[in-house]
């Protein structure tokens, strides 16, 4: 099985991410996005994110189920985007998988969505789906973490989204897949509370240098942060291959994982 993260950013470098997600529909089964805009009204956030990236997505890969969990209300205090946008994450399955149940869980900010413009409050979930491959149980998480303070270091909201989702983790069974834009980096205490469940990290078992991609070095050059994304998987996973290509399609680079 094949299964790719990214974030992509909102879509700002549609028509490059869009070649790269038509080229690989074909051998995934399952796309893990992050940042993944939804609006009855077309148009750009104040960052460049297009509002209609979830219905191009769609369109895109029409012989994929779409699981799609909203995290709030895009956060634009000039009032120049439909207030009803909403910013979240999807997980689209190809067609004849069957998926046994899906949801998503709450891990950080105000669950009610009512932040405003405190970013730092704005609600943050992971969402998961569980199905069946090779005769066994698997869980598929897909995690956006939240990004402020942008210094990617633990804070105690981190470490109780990391405490969340190791107790969410805990009472699954079977196989296991947690992967996304965590907002962290690898030493921190918030990764390593992932790592003691006995999940591996891909990331650094195939010694990848970096999750980011060159747009975001270009965006920020005096702070250059090479890593947020990461891929986990339990031992029981018998993993065939694990990239991360270096594709200008986003600020992060996508995370290809194919197991048996």
């Amino acid at each position: 099985m094949k299964v790719i993260f990214l974030n992509i950013w909102g879509g700002q470098v549609f028509e490059p991410l869009m070649q790269f997600i038509q080229e690989h529909a074909r051998s995934t089964d399952f796309f893990c996005f992050q940042e993944i805009l939804d609006s009855p009204t077309p148009g750009l956030t104040p960052w460049g994110g297009r509002t209609t990236i979830r219905k191009e997505l769609q369109e895109a890969l029409p012989e994929f189920q779409e699981y799609y969990a909203p995290s709030n209300n895009v956060l634009d205090k000039d009032g120049n985007v439909d207030p009803s946008t909403f910013v979240g994450v999807a997980i689209f399955t190809k067609q004849g998988i069957e998926i046994k149940s899906q949801g998503r869980v709450h891990v950080q900010g105000d669950p009610s969505g009512n932040s405003d413009d405190d970013r730092l409050n704005a609600p943050h979930y992971f969402q998961y789906v569980r199905f069946e491959h090779d005769k066994k149980p698997y869980t598929l998480c897909n995690m956006h973490g939240t990004a402020y303070p942008g210094d990617k270091l633990d804070t105690e909201e981190r470490l109780e989204q990391s405490k969340r989702i190791v107790d969410f983790l805990s009472q699954e069974k079977g196989e296991k897949i947690l992967g996304g834009d965590f907002n962290l980096f690898p030493k921190t205490e918030s990764i390593g509370m992932i790592k003691k469940t006995g999940l591996k990290d891909l990331v650094q078992e195939f010694g990848i240098k970096t999750t980011r991609s060159e747009l975001n070095y270009k965006r920020y050059p005096d702070n250059i942060q090479y890593f947020s994304d990461y891929v986990f998987v339990s031992p029981g996973i018998q993993v065939t291959n694990f990239e991360v290509p270096q594709l200008n399609i986003s600020d992060h680079l996508p995370l290809v994982l194919e197991f048996m």
